[in-house]
């Protein structure tokens, strides 16, 4: 049994899924096609690429990933087959690599085709990436190419400061930062600090354990289960009632006194 996932904006009730589906089928009859997310918010490769970073792992080694927000290629970015971390990866050479892996790939398999460019031509190029995959017949149907690099947010940081963006937003408006517990720990030193969220008026001068220690509807900053600082409403969604968004910033200022 070969394990195919899927990450998407497709939603169920397109037909787009039945297509994939049937493409697979037709690779073989063993491939067990399994949705990590097929509700990802339209066109949103950042949110793909945060779940699919954060999902991929817990599955079993040489499982085959799809990545199908935004995946119709173009002859500028074709699509590609990229192992990494003993996993393939199938999706769309425009640089949302370089935002799933820290340290991407410098090689990528570009998937040959011999059909004109049209208007969905994403199902039968993902089948064709997944029988080269499972026939290792990467001679015969790809050409090694360059994966595209793209610049990504990165926190930035001084002895005093740091700066970082909102990379993602749950299904419960909860902000989660590029901020790592690691980058905390290397400034913060046992100093008193202050969080300020998108603006001086958000602050948060405390770090959580967990959400339980607030009351509803209060402000709080934990670092959650992927070591990444995530910011709140206690029972509240922080997205809808302060307006939070992807790349808002959030910048935490330590003391000296």
């Amino acid at each position: 049994m070969t394990i195919v996932t899927l990450t998407s904006d497709w939603n169920k009730g397109d037909f787009y899924l039945g297509a994939l589906t049937g493409r697979l089928a037709s690779v073989s009859p063993e491939i067990n096609l399994v949705h990590i997310a097929n509700s990802i918010p339209t066109f949103d490769v950042l949110h793909e690429t945060f779940v699919l970073k954060n999902s991929y792992r817990h599955f079993p080694a040489n499982t085959i990933h799809l990545l199908g927000v935004m995946c119709e290629p173009t002859p500028e970015h074709p699509m590609v087959i990229v192992f990494a971390n003993n996993h393939y990866f199938i999706g769309v050479n425009d640089g949302r690599f370089a935002q799933l892996f820290e340290n991407p790939p410098y090689m990528a398999f570009k998937i040959n085709s011999d059909e004109p460019f049209s208007t969905f031509m994403a199902p039968a190029l993902f089948a064709k990436g997944v029988r080269t995959i499972l026939e290792n017949t990467f001679e015969q149907t790809t050409t090694a190419c360059d994966l595209k690099r793209e610049s990504i947010a990165r926190v930035v940081y001084d002895e005093n400061t740091i700066v970082g963006k909102v990379v993602y937003i749950d299904s419960f408006g909860n902000a989660i930062t590029n901020i790592e517990k690691v980058i905390f720990d290397k400034v913060h030193k046992a100093r008193t600090f202050t969080i300020f969220v998108q603006g001086p008026h958000l602050k948060i001068k405390k770090i959580s354990r967990s959400y339980d220690q607030n009351n509803p509807g209060e402000l709080l900053a934990l670092f959650n289960s992927l070591g990444n600082l995530e910011i709140a409403l206690n029972l509240s969604s922080l997205a809808q009632l302060e307006g939070i968004t992807l790349a808002s910033e959030v910048r935490i200022k330590f003391n000296n006194e």
